[in-house]
């Protein structure tokens, strides 16, 4: 265009008789062209030479092509997000726009990230002080990987990605989910570990960690909620309104939350300033449409957990507000979400008629989750592989911190028979290690069961007791004040408490605290006591994986085990503290004198079991007074374990049982039940044998109950409520015994106004004790009660009652009922968290089992549809309900075929095929025993 111009120019002046001053003008232009040919060259070769540089760069970038199944590439990142979400959970679908600010290390022409089942209408990245470039987005893998094709490569360290989309809500309980409660929809999300990808596109992984804006667009008559408090709210004059939320602090996708609908929101009282915190915190419960003033119980008690962490911590609660959200359908028990915790209505919905279970359980679950809100919210892991940290400190401190406010509820002790109990599945030789390597994202799963919550909790507590609890209290501080709203892994974490702990080298620490993260099993102690003429008293030990009676595993391993022991010389008690290494080890302790006895545990804080001699368990049994409950149930796991493993007998049991019955220790009085329950329902035969076994049952434990009394009464402590509660339930079943049997069912017709009103009374009842009432009446009822309380299950949406009728209903023994209930597992009549009562009821009983492993089989695709992607790796545990041969045959020829596709599956899979195994082997070994006992005069 300029060439043409300056011609005419040249012509123009010629016309006016100026040819001199046309000679000299076009001798101008042809100078200035040249300049602008040359400017262009310049240019083109300069671009060239870019062009160049950025395909080599390319070409030599680590960034890779293939997908990512694992962790996202290193090279580019987040650095903040702006969410703007449309949600109608009326509608089947929600729309959206993500902004992402980047951070780019490397040119590239591509970016991976997360997305799953996300439709994009408009995808752009703007390059800093560059041209918008277009990007193709596309979903590459099932588990949400998704690459971002760009039109041109990005050369600059920062960009600013957006995306435009529209995705479904999902129907499995996870990602932005609807829920119907009565006649109305709401949304939710659940974004652990991996479906915040369901809800917008991100990087879906906890080590980009970092601030978020949220903007919801919701119709006029809904409530929406997120992490931080609204700052504004606009309506938009046509049926909806904007809310625009704070920036929040830096957070994992993970830990982002939504809740959108007609809600119920009880503004509470703020939480008050402290000497820790010098600011308040609002504080809001959030239920579904007229559930509101069932709030109050959770609400008035939320002060003081907060109150004791923070105390804990000595720092201040890290959000800006406190919403507590109770959720009707809901896989998790609650889920940590920063500022918006969300829970299983069950946890925070109360009457006046709550059950000391259900108080327990809110205590734990709302301690366990305010807990996360400094461990896991504000200092994160880097990868999964560490999310133990996350579960086992959250799952210790609610115990250690309820134990402080809630002296009487025992959580300390609670938190032990945790441990102890999650060491059946640690004898397996397919458990787990606690922190497992995750290699993808199919691996994430498995890092969430009672390992990573159960034995981390309780290793910690070793930790705590070796350490000492203020050094261990100093470790976490400094720990949490070193990696504040940010990232940190499981040996930062340990060399923070080592920094701390100056009686205990560092080495020592981790070495300790590694050989219990990076191995599975349990240590088992072999101890002999000897004590010269010159009263020197030697302890000799010997090492070695517990394994029970069948396992083909190795006893070989060992442990670097922070031990300690507690005896008694003269009448003084003395503790010894050792780190045991090694297949074998000799102790001399320190003072002189022969002990009346030697407790290998002491406060029962260790992760491990023991075995004595003979005299040794009798010292400790005769000295039992000497001992703490913990003690004593270290004592009771260490027996039960010897049973397990095939060096004690079913008539062992019995000569030793009522020493441990009669303890005035009520949390150890049911140790023995273990036992006696698995003989009743998998040695005994027939009904006959049940009978004997029932009469053997009753005259162990009757005498207890009796000194208890049936009904609970006011000021009654907390231990003893319980105790009567665990007696009253066994007595019932595996005792047979007719009165308590009488005394439930009487309960469950009153509190289900059967053949009377119809209605649920729940002040006619003990809340105790209805679930286990309701049970027995339906066995003994038959099915015209389960009918009544199938119809009193579809006319309520209260999900404690709910619970309780399902219970019920899972106890029918009518095999023509049975059939029709197993359809209801498939209805939507049942929210999908309720299917597991009736199809885990009828597994366990030994008539319904077959036809329902059958049903079960056949089903398995709609069953499955019914479990969120996250949980259905644990499938197959269903198989830990059989115990003969022809079973386990069967249950491999249905799942090896399919296990692989069940992301996670395969461990769950073969724990099964082993707990199979292993009950065999005990039903053989004690099949003898009992038999014999069954046959003698009773």
């Amino acid at each position: 265009m300029k060439t043409i111009a300056l011609t005419t120019t040249l012509i123009l002046l010629s016309l006016t008789g100026c040819e001199q001053e046309s000679q000299d003008k076009a001798a101008e232009v042809e100078a200035n062209t040249t300049v602008v040919q040359s400017l262009a060259e310049q240019q083109s070769k300069e671009q060239q030479t870019l062009d160049k540089q950025t395909k080599e760069a390319l070409a030599n970038s680590d960034y890779p092509e293939e997908v990512p199944t694992g962790r996202l590439p290193e090279g580019i990142a987040p650095t903040q997000y702006d969410v703007q979400l449309k949600v109608d959970p009326d509608k089947p679908t929600f729309s959206g726009t993500v902004t992402i600010d980047l951070a780019l290390d490397i040119p590239t022409a591509h970016i991976w990230l997360h997305g799953k089942d996300i439709t994009p209408s408009k995808v752009t990245i703007t390059p800093e002080g560059k041209s918008v470039i277009q990007a193709r987005y596309e979903q590459l893998d099932d588990t949400g990987v998704a690459k971002l094709s760009l039109e041109h490569p990005v050369t600059t360290s920062t960009a600013t990605l957006v995306i435009e989309y529209e995705a479904p809500f999902n129907e499995a309980l996870e990602g932005l989910y609807r829920v119907k409660d009565g006649e109305l929809n709401y949304a939710f999300t659940q974004f652990e570990a991996t479906a915040a990808r369901l809800a917008f596109p991100s990087f879906d992984e906890p080590a980009f960690k970092v601030p978020f804006t949220y903007t919801l667009t919701v119709r006029n008559e809904h409530r929406a909620f997120t992490n931080t408090p609204a700052i504004s709210e606009t309506d938009l004059g046509n049926g909806w309104k904007k809310i625009v939320y704070a920036k929040s602090k830096p957070l994992p996708t993970y830990l982002i939350a939504f809740a959108v609908g007609d809600f119920d929101v009880v503004e509470w009282q703020d939480i008050p300033a402290t000497e820790v915190r010098d600011r308040t915190i609002p504080l809001r419960g959030i239920a579904t449409k007229g559930k509101g003033h069932r709030l109050t119980y959770a609400l008035k008690n939320t002060k003081d957990i907060l109150n004791s962490l923070e105390d804990y911590f000595q720092i201040p609660y890290p959000y800006k507000k406190l919403d507590i959200v109770a959720v009707p359908d809901f896989n998790a028990g609650a889920m940590e979400n920063a500022g918006l915790i969300t829970y299983r209505e069950q946890l925070l919905l109360f009457d006046n008629t709550i059950s000391l279970g259900q108080k327990r359980a809110y205590m734990n679950v709302h301690a366990h989750e305010l807990a996360h809100q400094w461990f896991g919210n504000l200092v994160t892991p880097v990868w999964w592989d560490d999310i133990w940290l996350n579960e086992a400190f959250a799952t210790w401190m609610a115990h250690v911190s309820n134990d402080n406010i809630y002296p009487e509820q025992k959580f300390r002790q609670a938190l032990l028979e945790r441990s102890l109990s999650v060491m059946a599945s640690d004898s397996l030789i397919t458990a787990r290690q606690i922190r497992q390597p995750i290699q993808s994202n199919h691996d994430i799963q498995s890092a969430f069961d009672g390992i990573t919550y159960s034995k981390g909790g309780g290793v910690l507590s070793m930790l705590e007791a070796f350490l000492g609890p203020e050094n261990f209290r100093s470790g976490i501080q400094h720990y949490m004040q070193k990696f504040a709203f940010d990232n940190a892994t499981a040996q930062d974490f340990i060399t923070a408490i080592g920094e701390k702990s100056p009686q205990v080298p560092l080495e020592t620490i981790q070495n300790a605290f590694n050989s219990f993260l990076e191995q599975p099993g349990i240590p088992h102690l072999n101890i002999e006591l000897t004590c010269d003429e010159s009263k020197q008293s030697v302890i000799k030990l010997s090492q070695s994986r517990y394994l029970p009676l069948g396992s083909k595993g190795s006893t070989r391993q060992t442990w670097k085990i922070p031990a300690c022991f507690k005896y008694a010389i003269d009448g003084n008690q003395h503790q010894l503290c050792e780190v045991l290494e090694g297949k074998n080890q000799t102790i001399e302790l320190p003072e002189q004198g022969c002990p009346a006895y030697f407790m290998p545990n002491a406060d029962g804080a260790g992760y491990y079991r023991f075995s004595l001699s003979h005299d040794g368990w009798q010292a400790l049994l005769n000295n039992k007074a000497q001992l703490s409950t913990r003690e004593l149930m270290s004592v009771n796991n260490s027996l039960q374990g010897a049973i397990n493993a095939g060096k004690l007998t079913f008539s062992d049991l019995i000569d030793i049982a009522p020493q441990i019955i009669a303890s005035e220790s009520a949390a150890t009085v049911m140790g023995p039940s273990q036992l006696f329950s698995f003989v009743y329902h998998k040695v005994a035969q027939n009904d006959e044998q049940k009978a004997k076994l029932a009469k053997l049952n009753r005259e162990l434990y009757g005498q207890r109950l009796t000194e208890l009394g049936l009904e609970n009464k006011k000021g009654d402590a907390v231990n003893t409520i319980k105790l009567r509660n665990d007696l009253i339930n066994f007595l019932a079943k595996e005792g047979e015994d007719k009165a308590v049997r009488q005394y439930l069912t009487d309960m469950a017709v009153a509190y289900t106004g059967y053949q009377e009103d119809g209605n649920i009374h729940p002040d006619r009842a003990d809340s105790n004790i209805i679930g286990t009432a309701l049970q027995v009446a339906t066995e003994d009822l038959g099915t015209p009660f389960a009918k009544h309380l199938r119809m009193l299950l579809e006319s309520s949406n209260d999900g404690t009652v709910r619970g309780r009728l399902l219970g019920g209903l899972g106890a029918v023994k009518d095999p023509q009922y049975a059939a029709e209930l197993r359809e209801l597992v498939l209805s939507e009549s049942l929210r999908d968290n309720e299917i597991y009562s009736i199809l885990l009821g009828q597994l366990n009983d030994e008539k319904l089992q077959e036809p329902m492993w059958e049903w079960f089989k056949a089903n398995i695709d709609a069953v499955k549809s019914r479990i969120p992607p996250f949980g259905q790796h644990r499938m197959p545990i269903i198989g830990r309900y059989f115990c003969s041969a022809p079973m386990k045959k069967d249950f491999i020829q249905f799942f090896k075929p399919i296990v692989d596709e069940l992301a996670g599956a395969p461990r769950p899979y073969q724990q099964s095929i082993e707990s199979i195994e292993l009950c065999i082997a005990q039903v053989k070994f004690h099949k003898e025993d009992v038999e014999s006992y069954l046959s003698s005069p009773q």
